[in-house]
């Protein structure tokens, strides 16, 4: 049977400050002759977030100071007074509003040289970019790095095996898109599958596109055209979507349906049955053809994965070859 786990409780952004804070003090040489695994677990936290910076540690760590929501920094950590990990935590949410520029500012102007600064984006779900983390400075601590550290752990402290065991339930399901029948897939078999796509689709991303219905997780590519019209693909969960992005409110309805005519008559020419949607929007965002279904799958209703890329790769094509038509 298995046991409560805390952090099926535990779920808040601040939770996870807190096992940060706890796991970083466990470094404090202090603190080893009372739980020696811990501590040296904490150390190569530690040690992992130097080597991401492609920085030497320092040869003995003395001393260790914990700093939580200081000028809305999530973690602190001085480490012998020369050294600052600034520690961004994150578990469903993304950065946002220039806060990682901010909080490393705010760190910069304490004395502390800017090379030894070492600022982490700690993310325990996965996201489908990263790019303003990493052009901001910060080095990625995602949950298979978590989990690398934890496993090096063979003691008994509950908080860190319910941590570890929580974050690899997390692994589990985002992994069992291989395997869940494709009519019974959730947010994370979702989630599995953009992420595994995402490795073969050029220029590609994904998050959670909020709607009056609820909203879905979409993942969106191959963008073409120019500022007056933008065409792209998005799939919609379990529908592909033909979009355009128009944002000048009067040429809306027109370049909706010609490109509603151009891109359905391209792909009756291929013997792709494109539908209409059931009512043309005038947004700025607008989806002009769907096609439903579009993920191949094995005799056990599995998704097959490369048929299912070589399948997108087509509306790519249909896309590539009315790129003119602008």
């Amino acid at each position: 049977m298995n046991r409560p786990n805390l952090f099926d409780y535990a779920t808040s952004e601040l939770s996870q400050d807190a096992f940060i804070c706890w796991l970083l003090k466990w470094a404090s040489p202090e603190y080893k002759i009372i739980d020696g695994k811990l501590n040296t677990c904490a150390l190569n936290f530690i040690y992992a977030i130097f080597k991401k910076h492609t920085k030497t540690p320092p040869l003995h760590i003395e001393k260790i100071k914990i700093f939580r929501q200081d000028k809305k920094i999530d973690v602190l950590c001085i480490i012998n007074d020369i050294y600052a990990i600034l520690i961004e935590d994150k578990i469903g949410t993304i950065n946002h509003s220039n806060q990682l520029s901010r909080y490393f500012e705010s760190v910069k102007v304490r004395d502390f040289k800017e090379e030894n600064i070492l600022p982490i984006y700690f993310k325990t779900e996965d996201q489908g970019d990263y790019t303003d983390v990493l052009g901001n400075g910060y080095k990625l601590f995602l949950r298979s790095d978590i989990l690398d550290i934890l496993n090096t752990y063979s003691g008994s402290n509950t908080i860190i095996i319910d941590y570890r065991s929580h974050l690899q339930s997390i692994s589990d399901q985002v992994e069992s898109y291989k395997s869940v029948k494709i009519e019974n897939w959730e947010r994370y078999q979702w989630i599995g599958f953009y992420l595994r796509i995402q490795e073969e689709l050029d220029d590609s991303n994904w998050d959670y596109i909020p709607n009056p219905q609820g909203g879905f997780l979409g993942f969106y590519w191959h963008f073409q055209g120019d500022n007056n019209c933008k065409q792209y693909l998005q799939l919609e969960q379990n529908k592909l979507c033909f979009k355009i992005f128009v944002n000048n409110p009067k040429e809306r309805s027109v370049l909706r349906n010609k490109w509603f005519n151009i891109i359905y008559n391209k792909a009756d020419e291929r013997r792709i049955k494109l539908k209409k949607p059931s009512r043309f929007g005038n947004g700025r965002y607008m989806t002009v053809c769907i096609y439903d279904e579009y993920r191949e799958c094995n005799n056990y209703n599995q998704i097959d994965v490369d048929k299912t890329i070589k399948k997108l790769k087509i509306f790519e094509s249909i896309l590539e070859v009315v790129k003119d038509k602008a």
